[in-house]
């Protein structure tokens, strides 16, 4: 997979549960679409760039 985007796969091999890794996805693809991404606005779309998590998270990734 490409270095700069993160699925909820990805998130749940860090350690986090399903849910939660499917709620930080929903989360960022909602602060894409904010920012006129609206590409992101898709709910089966699993796959979002790293630096979105990460600011979402507090933590760099």
């Amino acid at each position: 997979m490409n270095d700069n985007v993160i699925s909820d796969k990805d998130l749940m091999s860090m350690g986090y549960s399903k849910t939660t890794a499917q709620r930080i996805i929903k989360k960022s693809r909602e602060l894409l679409v904010e920012r006129g991404y609206s590409f992101y606005d898709r709910k089966r779309l699993m796959i979002v760039p790293k630096s979105v998590v990460s600011e979402i998270l507090g933590v760099q990734i």
